[in-house]
């Protein structure tokens, strides 16, 4: 068997002498191969820019901060003067209000003046009418109490006169023709009228074809009678067309209801007209004229209504 042969390099086994020993040549025991197995714990070298670094690390966070704190002062100074503006616009707004409020008070203030002064000129107004209302009542008072007494004075005069509606009128007709129908009436009425209790007939003048006939009797006894005669008849006939009418005359031609009433004043016709149209509305039984006088009554056994004027038949309408 052969064996290799010695390596002249071959390390020499340290002994426990040789391990605890000190080089003074530290350096070059390093790079003796008979320090080999000497393990020497190498070292980072320290860079020598690292100072640098951290430095530049820091002064880009102060700029950073910098930055950041000029941002936040830009803003703030920004909201701060945003803010000032905005109060500044509150304070001349409040201002403008207040100097609108003053007007308004002021305003209203003459205004309270003018409904005051309004007030009391209403309150003098309100005096004055209520004073014209009590003399325009008066005067009405006094109005119809002269329009009665015209009256009065004017059916005076026609006491004794009545006055025969719906009379055709004949050719060439006369006195005499017309003392002829009021014979014939007194006749049907069971009234005997000679001429001799006719004091004037005549009939009134106009254009119509049945122009009513006025008679003036000696006697205001006498008319009474024949007009209480007539509604006797009146009332006794059952059917309307048998009631007083021309063919119970003798009058030829179309058959005509006749009418008999006292010989009223215009302003007393116009009444007795207006107080027929309410009796109609309002449904009473009678309307008629007596004497001069206008009477209304809604039932038979009723009291009887005087109309004395036109402001009679408003008072029963509001009534109503």
């Amino acid at each position: 068997m052969q064996r290799s042969p010695p390596n002249k390099f071959q390390k020499k086994p340290n002994t426990p002498m040789d391990q605890t020993q000190s080089e003074p040549n530290i350096i070059q025991a390093v790079n003796d191969p008979e320090f080999s197995n000497v393990h020497v714990r190498h070292k980072r070298p320290r860079c020598d820019s690292t100072s640098d670094q951290l430095d530049d690390f820091k002064q880009e966070i102060k700029d950073i901060l910098a930055s950041w704190q000029s941002e936040q002062e830009q803003t703030i100074s920004k909201f701060m003067a945003e803010q000032k503006a905005l109060v500044t616009k509150l304070v001349s707004d409040m201002a403008d209000m207040k100097h609108q409020n003053l007007e308004i008070q002021k305003t209203n203030i003459g205004i309270e003046k003018s409904i005051a002064s309004i007030s009391d000129l209403y309150d003098d107004m309100k005096c004055q009418v209520k004073r014209l209302q009590d003399e325009c009542g008066e005067y009405r008072k006094l109005a119809e109490s002269l329009e009665k007494t015209v009256r009065d004075i004017q059916f005076k005069s026609r006491s004794s006169s009545i006055e025969i509606r719906n009379v055709p009128n004949q050719d060439k007709e006369s006195s005499a023709d017309l003392v002829k129908i009021m014979t014939a009436i007194g006749k049907t009425v069971d009234l005997p009228i000679a001429p001799s209790s006719i004091r004037d007939i005549h009939r009134i003048p106009g254009s119509s074809a049945t122009k009513p006939i006025v008679v003036e009797f000696t006697s205001v006894n006498f008319k009474s009678d024949l007009i209480s005669h007539v509604r006797g008849y009146n009332n006794k006939q059952k059917a309307k067309e048998n009631k007083l009418n021309t063919e119970l005359l003798g009058i030829s031609g179309q058959k005509r209801a006749v009418y008999i009433d006292d010989h009223l004043t215009n302003s007393t016709k116009r009444l007795f007209y207006l107080a027929r149209e309410y009796a109609k509305k309002h449904e009473f039984k009678f309307c008629w004229a007596s004497n001069g006088n206008i009477f209304l009554r809604k039932q038979p056994g009723l009291q009887q209504i005087l109309v004395k004027s036109e402001a009679t038949l408003m008072e029963l309408e509001e009534k109503k």
